[in-house]
C-alpha cells in the first residue's frame, strides 16, 4: 500500500484500493501540556497532575488525557487535509493509558467511501499506538473533501 501524501490530488486516485494509509504523526506530551490540557478543559482530576494520585488509583503516575489524546488524532487529519477537507465525525476510545514522556503514534488509513445526505464521506479507522506499538486507542473519523 502506498501512502497517501495529499488531500484532493492523489485522494481517489489513491483510493483504487482500500484501505489507503494516512501519514502518521507522532507525539510526546510533556508534564506541563498534560497540565495545561487539564486547567483549560476544567479537569481537576488529580491523576492528570499528581504521580501520588495516580498511583493510588493503580496507575504507574500521571496520565494523558482521554481528549488530548483525540486532540492529537484531530491534529494528524488535519494536517493530512491540509485546509482542503474538514473532519465531519471523530470519536474514539482509549484503551491503555499513556504517560508524559511516551512516544504516541498517531496512525490511521481510509477504509470506505460513503454517501450520506448528500455529502461524500471519506470513513477512516484511527489508532494511537505507543513506542512498542502497543494499542493505547482506537476509533472512527468521517472526512468530507472540499
Amino acid at each position: 500500500m502506498t501512502t497517501i501524501e495529499a488531500p484532493i490530488q492523489t485522494v481517489e486516485a489513491g483510493l483504487r484500493t482500500l484501505p489507503a494509509p494516512l501519514p502518521e504523526l507522532s507525539f510526546k506530551p510533556t508534564h506541563a501540556q498534560v497540565f495545561m490540557f487539564s486547567a483549560v478543559t476544567w479537569n481537576r482530576h488529580h491523576i492528570h497532575y499528581s504521580d501520588e494520585a495516580a498511583k493510588a488509583e493503580g496507575h504507574t503516575g500521571v496520565v494523558v488525557q482521554r481528549g488530548l489524546i483525540g486532540n492529537f488524532l484531530a491534529r494528524m487529519l488535519t494536517k493530512w487535509l491540509a485546509g482542503k477537507g474538514e473532519i465531519r465525525g471523530l470519536s474514539w476510545k482509549v484503551v491503555k493509558s499513556a504517560r508524559p514522556g511516551d512516544e504516541l503514534r498517531c496512525r490511521g488509513e481510509m477504509t470506505s467511501i460513503i454517501e450520506r445526505d448528500g455529502q461524500r464521506l471519506y470513513v477512516c479507522a484511527l489508532r494511537v499506538v505507543d513506542s512498542q506499538d502497543q494499542l493505547l486507542a482506537e476509533g472512527t473519523a468521517e472526512l468530507e473533501l472540499l
